[in-house]
């Protein structure tokens, strides 16, 4: 076998670029992309009568918002935020505040008419105890708790069926300190036992809310 002659660097040079300038075998050949001219892409302004019911459509949209009548959802807290799987798991069946006042708003609407009244003297008389302070807000809800609940035969309501439905009232705390002075006012009349005096028994109610 010979071997091939030698070439200089400019030959093998021109050898490259003939090679490389002949189309492919396949007989198809190369497309070469050529950039188009610029074109002009900014769109027409718009006419100035369109413009002008743009602008006259904003104004009375605008103004027809704040003439409507409020809506009912524009009267009402934001929903509550959903709870985490976490809170969930930990206190199972608890309710949360937020919760409970959707569900409350959810029940005054599904209420017969007589407590769908009555709901607009609760809340009103609600909102005034707390403008009174805590401890009149907290004789309140005591108040009207046992206005509220049957007593017994006797007349008297177990102190452990109204921590029961004031559970989220502090029992050893507010609870006992607003029956205290109820007591003090004359509007309840409180039992105790001799194995825990200083623990309410039995609580009648005398003056009723």
């Amino acid at each position: 076998m010979s071997a091939a002659p030698d070439m200089d660097d400019d030959d093998a040079a021109t050898t490259v670029m003939d090679r490389a300038a002949l189309p492919p075998a396949s007989g198809m050949r190369v497309s070469v992309a050529h950039s188009e001219p610029p074109r002009d892409t900014i769109a027409d302004p718009p006419s100035l009568w369109k413009r002008a019911r743009a602008f006259a459509g904003a104004v009375w949209r605008e103004w027809r918002e704040r003439v409507r009548k409020a809506r009912l959802s524009d009267r009402l807290p934001p929903p509550p935020p959903p709870r985490s799987a976490r809170a969930t798991q930990v206190s199972a069946g608890a309710v949360g505040h937020d919760e409970r006042g959707e569900l409350l708003l959810l029940e005054i609407l599904r209420a017969a008419p007589a407590y769908q009244h009555a709901a607009v003297y609760v809340a009103s008389y609600g909102t005034a105890l707390r403008n009174r302070g805590s401890e009149a807000y907290a004789e309140g809800i005591v108040h009207y708790a046992l206005s509220r609940m049957r007593p017994d035969a006797d007349g008297y309501v177990s102190f452990a069926r109204l921590r029961d439905i004031l559970c989220d009232v502090s029992a050893s705390g507010a609870l006992v300190s607003a029956l205290l002075r109820l007591e003090k006012a004359g509007v309840v009349d409180i039992q105790r036992t001799e194995e825990a005096p200083k623990v309410p028994h039995r609580v009648q109610l005398r003056i009723p809310l």
